[in-house]
């Protein structure tokens, strides 16, 4: 039996704590060296890029399979397997997925990099990404105030007025990004911008700075200054941020930034201590790209709570065993 999970079975389904419960399994995990991801593989279409993403997590496996088109947007699915049987488990549109993963994966990385939870942060951004992150940060930190910029003045408006009447938090919209920097012990970058959108130079003395975007090398987030000031960035996996992020690609390869400063996220929750500040590296920054084993930590979730998995649609047996013959094969010369 294949189950089947569309975007309506899904969306508002998910919880919040569902994908921390699913991101901290994902690391703990990879931790205990339970995981497998190879690197993902992009193939140009024209307009845009075909991309497979296959991992295994621990007793399942699987791929994210994502299209971008220019100018008409993206399309996610999952494929989830059984490890010991190859049995295909379930489908599912993944964009409810990917938002919870991806925002769980930024609070897991947050609560261990923010010696307090903060009450008050910064946020550049305020699109699909950034509202998903603020609904995960109110959920587990004391939030009461939000100051979110992005350049559109109607958008920012907009979307302080919605999340504020939501959450229940005043969330304000400032004009400059360095409005939402400026002395904020939490800063949230959630953009599909090509340029930087900070500079390094308004952050305060010791901030914590969390960029989820610049997932593609032709996109960018943090400035040569922010990464200048990095004590360490925190990554969700070392390899892929190094293949796929330009801001820190480009920083390692001019020697501002040191592979040395790159602490995986897995690592930092299996005990491995953050550095001390000290000097001009006063910054803590993270910095995600997104991994199918995230996907696949979602997947599984969904695909064990009874609640959630009911809401799937059975297609029956979607893929047909080819069994290997029981006799053994006997080869002459």
């Amino acid at each position: 039996m294949t189950l089947c999970f569309d975007a309506e079975s899904l969306e508002g389904h998910v919880s919040n704590q569902d994908g921390l419960n699913a991101m901290r399994e994902c690391f703990a995990a990879e931790a205990r060296g339970k995981t497998r991801l190879p690197h993902r593989i992009d193939t140009p279409s024209g307009h845009g890029f075909l991309r497979v993403m296959p991992a295994v997590f621990d007793d399942v496996m699987g791929l994210k399979i994502m299209t971008l088109v220019e100018g008409v947007g993206n399309r996610y699915m999952v494929l989830l397997y059984q490890v010991d049987t190859g049995a295909l488990l379930a489908m599912f549109d993944a964009d409810e997925l990917t938002r919870i993963r991806t925002a769980a994966t930024t609070v897991l990385a947050g609560t261990q990099m923010c010696a307090t939870p903060p009450a008050e942060i910064g946020l550049i951004g305020t699109g699909f990404e950034a509202v998903g992150h603020l609904r995960m940060l109110a959920h587990v930190w004391p939030l009461r105030t939000v100051h979110a910029y992005s350049p559109n003045a109607e958008r920012r408006e907009r979307f302080a007025a919605q999340m504020s009447a939501e959450l229940k938090i005043e969330v304000k919209a400032v004009a400059t990004s360095r409005a939402a920097l400026a002395g904020k012990p939490c800063v949230v970058l959630a953009t599909k911008a090509k340029l930087a959108v900070v500079d390094g130079n308004d952050f305060a003395p010791g901030a914590v700075v969390l960029s989820i975007g610049s997932t593609r090398l032709d996109l960018r987030e943090l400035d040569d200054r922010t990464l200048a000031r990095a004590a360490v960035v925190v990554v969700d996996d070392t390899g892929a941020v190094l293949a796929e992020s330009a801001d820190i690609a480009d920083n390692v390869k001019n020697a501002n930034l040191a592979r040395e400063h790159l602490l995986p996220l897995a690592a930092l929750i299996d005990g491995t201590p953050l550095p001390k500040i000290a000097g001009a590296r006063d910054l803590l920054v993270f910095k995600s790209v997104g991994t199918a084993l995230q996907d696949l930590a979602m997947a599984r979730a969904v695909y064990r709570d009874p609640a959630l998995r009911a809401r799937g649609h059975d297609i029956g047996n979607l893929l047909t065993l080819k069994g290997f013959a029981n006799k053994k094969m006997t080869v002459t010369a």
